[in-house]
């Protein structure tokens, strides 16, 4: 049985042979975690679709420049986070001028007294306060929690990524973690760390 890597490694070595076509069986392998990379750092999907779409054009316009020294997938990584992350800061500041522009308007509240809506907003609340805080991670230790919690990476394969040695990658995903926990108790609704907690540890 072929290492699923040596698969990626066939079909990059298609298209450089002319093969444009095959491109689209790596779009198709790895769009959706690459569209998990993108939400963990922008929250919108919208946003995330689109940049999902930019990511894939820039592989196929650098990949001549793969050397194979690591396998695709931690290349197309590097390349996703690298993307989000400048994204995100764009966006940021493209949503700070529209919060003070003369048309930038904040949408009504939309309030209700259905009780069965209680837990689907609670619920809500806890998923924007969680995404603030990962908005607050420095940026190396944004990219870890990111593939360890949207990607479900191992701590090598994490470290692979990040071009860090392991014990790097771990010491950077702890400091993480307890950053989101400091933040998370730092809330108004303390509760929201323990519901959180339940996630991959």
């Amino acid at each position: 049985m072929k290492h699923p890597s040596s698969d990626d490694l066939e079909i990059v070595a298609r298209i450089r042979a002319g093969d444009k076509e095959s491109f689209s069986a790596l779009v198709e392998k790895y769009s959706q975690r690459v569209f998990q990379s993108c939400m963990g750092f922008l929250h919108d999907t919208d946003e995330a679709a689109d940049l999902t779409q930019e990511v894939f054009v820039k592989v196929f316009e650098k990949l001549g420049d793969f050397r194979g020294e690591a396998s695709f997938s931690t290349w197309l990584y590097r390349i996703t986070l690298n993307m989000a992350l400048n994204h995100s800061r764009k966006l940021k500041l493209k949503r700070f001028f529209y919060r003070f522009s003369e048309d930038g308007q904040r949408p009504e509240l939309q309030l209700t007294n259905d009780s069965s809506a209680d837990s689907g907003i609670i619920r809500e609340e806890q998923r924007q306060l969680i995404r603030k805080c990962v908005d607050k991670l420095p940026a190396m230790q944004r990219k870890a929690f990111i593939l360890n919690h949207y990607q479900d990476m191992s701590n090598s394969e994490m470290a692979s990524v990040l071009r860090l040695s392991l014990k790097a990658t771990e010491s950077l995903l702890f400091r993480a973690r307890s950053r989101m926990k400091t933040e998370l108790k730092k809330s108004l609704n303390p509760e929201i760390w323990s519901v959180s907690n339940t996630n991959k540890q």
